[in-house]
């Protein structure tokens, strides 16, 4: 059975992932720094109940000074929000861009992995900003919306853009960024698909030819 460009490029992407990913878990409280820090930054300058953010291991921990209720060893009580996010929820699509770069061995790949993987950083930002307000805003019940009495249409908007981050923004963002790394490889794709369907188009006129003769 011949081996096609898009099957070669498939199971070279499934062993470079193979590859990858331990040395990508490995070093993740590193790569989780900068979106950690820049989703940090954004929500402390937009929103005054942030008191603080920090980075545990590969986790992202928003300090709030939302009040709700918590168990405590004497009942209940209230006590500050401090929510947390995993880092690598949202960050695997670096080494998704890697696999893909290094599978379709793409020209400068080091340089275009470089350049992805900066680009990376506002789309996993993205994603622990609105897990961070989703927590914040949707699920600290009814003493954090008595906190921050915020309007309906505003649990909507931080739903919507959770969802957009988790479901949309986080697969496909690595995916979109090699598609513009990578315009000649995808030609080629194009034009390997073109071709296979040539001789199928030939075979079924010339069955059509032949029972109508």
């Amino acid at each position: 059975m011949r081996a096609t460009l898009i099957g070669r490029f498939l199971l070279l992407a499934i062993v470079w992932l193979a590859v990858l990913l331990p040395l990508w878990y490995w070093a993740a409280k590193w790569f989780a720094a900068p979106p950690i820090w820049l989703a940090g930054t954004v929500m402390k300058s937009l929103f005054s109940w942030v008191d603080g953010f920090a980075q545990e291991g590969v986790n992202a921990v928003l300090h709030t000074l939302v009040q709700v209720r918590m168990q405590g060893p004497q009942g209940d009580a209230l006590g500050e929000l401090a929510p947390e996010v995993s880092y690598p929820t949202y960050g695997y699509g670096l080494v998704l861009l890697w696999a893909m770069l290094l599978a379709s061995r793409t020209e400068r790949w080091w340089l275009k992995g470089l350049i992805g993987s900066l680009l990376l950083i506002p789309v996993q930002a993205w994603g622990i900003c609105f897990q961070w307000l989703r927590d914040v805003v949707i699920l600290s019940g009814p003493s954090g919306a008595a906190y921050l009495q915020y309007p309906r249409w505003v649990n909507d908007v931080v739903a919507y853009g959770y969802q957009f981050g988790f479901l949309m923004l986080t697969p496909v963002a690595p995916i979109m960024l090699w598609l513009m790394f990578n315009k000649r490889f995808v030609a080629a794709l194009w034009l390997e698909a073109a071709l296979d369907e040539v001789p199928e188009q030939r075979v079924q006129a010339s069955t059509v030819d032949s029972r109508k003769s």
